[in-house]
């Protein structure tokens, strides 16, 4: 496949311009993760009164975050096809500094209002940064180092996120944590905007692109146009179920640890971080394990092994809860690491992760090798909205399930059982070379 940018490529991943585009996109997530959570913590012990009020304003800011992804995916798809790649990086890295600006102050004043609007706003951002991301790199990398870049990405976005929400936890509930946090924010941002000048000027992949502005329409036509990169769109909706499974874990891991696994909040932290370190030890592998060229053939077998070992964790965490029945106070991380075999649920689920990072990275790949480069970013916004859109899913069918009064540990099994069917499908409809 042509690429109008091949002349700008670089020869390795050292490159200084690919670590400028890789610092900028972990510094974004990182950013949007140390305030969100931070965020979150505010609400559940200063700006909620009740159980009701939290779950409420909590669920806000979730939603509040992901809407973006829906409105405005497919006007950024089309804006990243149409203009340079790096000239848009640096404008949407000073608009977060703005919008940092405007978080900051929410911060230091308590505003509920305008931690939500600051939230939209970063999810907006977002939203814009996702296709020139993923869309900038087979312009900047050969098809021997794509691979890799993509290992690069996926794994540390999780690190990133990881990060985020830890500082951003620990940090606001400290001394004087709220002032340091809207500091911190404000300084990521102005950092990453520096950061960004040096990421290689990149060419207009498409000048004649018509921009269409009707959000509902454009969304319907560039999903409708998306039929026209088979291989790709099967990627993007493999890369969607990876996410709404990813969504389930990191969403429940918390309810799965308090009240089936009798922990504190330590042992979250510790399944969070086993989550997060696993999908990138896993993206770093694909790099090896594909070396040869991005194939498909073993996805249907991780498929599968996620349903086994996600099935184990819930395995390891039911036989703990049979255990603790007369328990009162909750485990510390030490009491829980103590239980083997039973606490063999936290290696289940960072193997878990680890196969996760194997599945994802190499459908990355094949998603831009296999769309042509003016339709790139397009077809990564597809991607955004499908994965958001299964995200949203994943949460509704949770919130449906407790609703009916279903447990933790039998939607969970429920997910292993469902993936088995996805990897069924998988197998019979794979694309690829």
């Amino acid at each position: 496949m042509a690429d109008s940018a091949l002349h700008s490529k670089p020869s390795a991943l050292s490159s200084k311009g690919f670590m400028a585009l890789f610092a900028v996109q972990f510094l974004g997530a990182f950013n949007d993760n140390l305030f969100k959570n931070a965020m979150i913590i505010l609400i559940a012990f200063q700006l909620s009164q009740t159980h009701e009020q939290t779950g409420l304003y909590i669920t806000l800011a979730a939603g509040l975050f992901i809407l973006p992804f829906f409105l405005f995916s497919s006007l950024a798809g089309q804006i990243a096809d149409h203009y340079p790649k790096t000239l848009l990086i640096r404008k949407i890295k000073l608009a977060e500094i703005l919008i940092m600006l405007g978080g900051a102050v929410a911060l230091l004043n308590s505003s509920l209002e305008l931690l939500y609007l600051t939230l939209f706003l970063m999810g907006a951002q977002s939203a814009f940064f996702g296709p020139i991301k993923y869309a900038i790199l087979p312009e900047m990398l050969d098809d021997a180092q794509l691979l890799r870049g993509n290992g690069w990405f996926s794994g540390s976005t999780f690190i990133a996120i990881l990060l985020g929400t830890i500082v951003g936890g620990l940090t606001v509930t400290a001394e004087q944590g709220v002032q340091w946090v809207a500091a911190g924010v404000l300084l990521v941002a102005v950092l990453g905007y520096f950061i960004s000048f040096g990421v290689p000027m990149t060419l207009q992949q498409q000048a004649s692109l018509r921009i269409d502005k009707n959000l509902w329409r454009s969304t319907r036509e560039i999903i409708a146009s998306s039929r026209t990169y088979p291989a790709a769109l099967f990627a993007v909706l493999a890369i969607s179920w990876f996410w709404f499974i990813g969504a389930v874990l990191l969403s429940q891991i918390p309810t799965l640890v308090k009240y089936q696994l009798h922990a504190n909040e330590d042992v979250v932290v510790a399944f969070l971080t086993a989550f997060s370190v696993g999908i990138a030890v896993g993206a770093g592998l694909a790099g090896w394990w594909f070396k040869h060229g991005v194939t498909l053939r073993w996805h249907t077998v991780l498929l599968l092994l996620m349903s086994v070992l996600l099935a184990l964790s819930v395995w390891s965490a039911d036989s703990i809860q049979q255990m603790l029945l007369s328990t009162s106070s909750l485990l510390t991380l030490q009491d829980y690491l103590l239980l083997w075999p039973q606490n063999l649920a936290l290696l289940f689920m960072a193997l878990l992760a680890v196969v996760g990072g194997l599945y994802i990275v190499p459908l990355y790949t094949q998603l831009q090798q296999r769309t042509e480069a003016h339709a790139r970013a397009r077809m990564v916004a597809v991607n955004n909205i499908l994965n958001a859109l299964l995200m949203v899913l994943s949460s509704l069918a949770f919130m449906a399930g407790f609703m009916v009064g279903l447990d933790l540990p039998a939607m969970l099994l429920a997910v292993a059982v469902l993936n088995v069917a996805v990897a069924v499908w998988f197998y019979n409809n794979k694309q690829e070379e």
